[in-house]
């Protein structure tokens, strides 16, 4: 548990550092959430991601409530990208708190739901620039990028 825990908080850091994701939602209806750029504004220590998507008027009472989706965080310059995957859900209430503290005004809460994410996969990938020069450099630069664990990393958190 230990392990997970320290993974989940690598996890947290990082999010906290990006902040701006691509959504995307994976429903089984006719009516989905559209793909949106969205602010994360919570990151829970067990595991879950909070952030405010858009959907117009009466339209979100009528999508399922409980889905699957994803999030994919890259911030130009961290040279890292962060896809995380789990079950979302929508939550009624407190969207009026979340709203008070994201970068929203209160005349789109209307258009708006807060959806709370449960992370049960994540995968973190590290860019790093080769900068070698000889083909011998970018020999060794090319086997240290397969076999150096932290460029690219694997949570399962199910």
């Amino acid at each position: 548990m230990q392990h997970l825990d320290a993974n989940l908080a690598f996890l947290q850091e990082k999010i906290k550092d990006i902040k701006i994701a691509l959504f995307k939602s994976e429903m089984n209806s006719e009516l989905q959430l559209p793909n949106n750029i969205i602010e994360t504004l919570k990151v829970e220590d067990e595991g879950f991601v909070w952030f405010l998507t858009s959907c117009s008027g009466d339209y979100a009472k009528n999508i399922d409530k409980s889905f699957y989706a994803y999030l994919d965080y890259y911030k130009k310059g961290t040279d890292c990208r962060i896809r995380l995957s789990g079950k979302a859900m929508i939550v009624e209430d407190d969207k009026g708190d979340f709203i008070t503290v994201s970068n929203y005004s209160k005349s789109t809460s209307t258009r708006l739901v807060l959806v709370k994410m449960k992370i049960m996969q994540a995968e973190y990938i590290e860019n790093r620039p080769l900068q070698n020069n000889t083909w011998k450099e970018k020999l060794v630069g090319a086997f240290n990028h397969i076999f150096f664990p932290d460029a690219h990393r694997i949570y399962d958190f199910n």
